[in-house]
């Protein structure tokens, strides 16, 4: 069984060493709600409860099909809300019956994605008595339908008995598809007429060194955000940024009800002038805000997509 774990190399590496330009911890959604550009699909051929599909649950909340415990309740593996999906995504919500599940999470476009872009995760399954599984794919395309989705990454399997909630942090390495604007697919193809019980899923993240880029050697004497240039635009933009020193720098893009939707870069930047790219390629026309968290400078500016 191919089986793709945190890769070795990366336990002799300092956190440093991979810039995360993309993080969704699902805290600004709820059981109606998804991320801006991810799907959910329904694939199995039959009508399911809605709510036993993929579906963004606070911690501590009943699961369909499943009977409610202290400890068989939602979780989530960082804050309080995480995706979850149940065995119950396998039965036939007209006939009753049980049968195979084939249920899709499909995440937003990653476009271009660097050479050393690397994708990440944590999730859990499973139970002491039942098996679960999910598996990972990727559209080289950038495509939601599902027949782009022609690689597949590996499956996960956890046998049990296995710790219910106990969450593990799964990477892949996606330097092979450097360059491709790409999605990532959470499968849950399950016969539950035999396994299947919860799967949960949180901290979806993508690293890599991407979209800032120095400008010359010169040290500013003082922190700066500068506006983006064109503005209005589409689909790229240009967001320059001084550093008078050494520091952690976060630049992330919210919506304007306050919702993160893009991590441009955060990482750690010596001292200088710098300037990152933005593609809102996934994003819908409007008013945005993009704003620079340093250790001694937070800043915020506006700026507008119109297509």
């Amino acid at each position: 069984m191919k089986k793709f774990l945190l890769l070795l190399f990366l336990l002799s590496m300092p956190v440093l060493a991979f810039s995360q330009y993309y993080s969704e911890g699902f805290e600004a959604y709820d059981s109606l709600t998804i991320p801006p550009d991810w799907k959910v699909v329904n694939n199995a051929g039959f009508p399911i409860d809605p709510f036993a599909n993929w579906t963004i649950r606070d911690s501590g909340k009943a699961l369909p099909n499943i009977t409610y415990s202290i400890e068989k309740r939602s979780r989530a593996y960082n804050s309080l809300k995480a995706f979850d999906i149940t065995w119950g995504a396998g039965i036939d919500t007209v006939s009753g019956t049980p049968s195979i599940s084939d249920a899709w999470l499909i995440t937003k476009k990653f476009n271009n994605i660097p050479t050393d872009a690397l994708f990440s995760f944590y999730a859990c399954g499973g139970s002491a008595s039942y098996l679960d599984s999910l598996q990972i794919w990727l559209s080289p395309t950038g495509d939601t339908a599902l027949s782009s989705f022609t690689v597949k990454l590996s499956t996960i399997v956890w046998t049990p008995p296995v710790v219910y909630g106990n969450f593990t942090n799964y990477f892949y390495d996606l330097s092979a598809y450097a360059g491709l604007n790409v999605r990532l697919a959470f499968r849950y193809y399950m016969n539950v007429t035999v396994d299947g019980y919860v799967v949960m899923l949180d901290q979806v993240e993508m690293f890599g060194t991407i979209g800032v880029n120095p400008i010359g050697s010169n040290i500013p004497k003082e922190y700066a955000l500068h506006q983006n240039y064109p503005n209005p635009f589409n689909p790229q933009t240009t967001i320059k940024f001084d550093l008078a020193k050494a520091s952690n720098v976060k630049l992330e893009v919210f919506n304007s009800l306050g919702q993160l939707v893009q991590t441009i870069y955060n990482g750690f930047k010596p001292a200088g002038y710098y300037e990152a790219t933005f593609n809102a390629a996934s994003l819908t026309s409007g008013i945005y805000f993009y704003r620079l968290t340093t250790d001694n400078f937070v800043q915020t500016k506006k700026l507008s997509i119109v297509k």
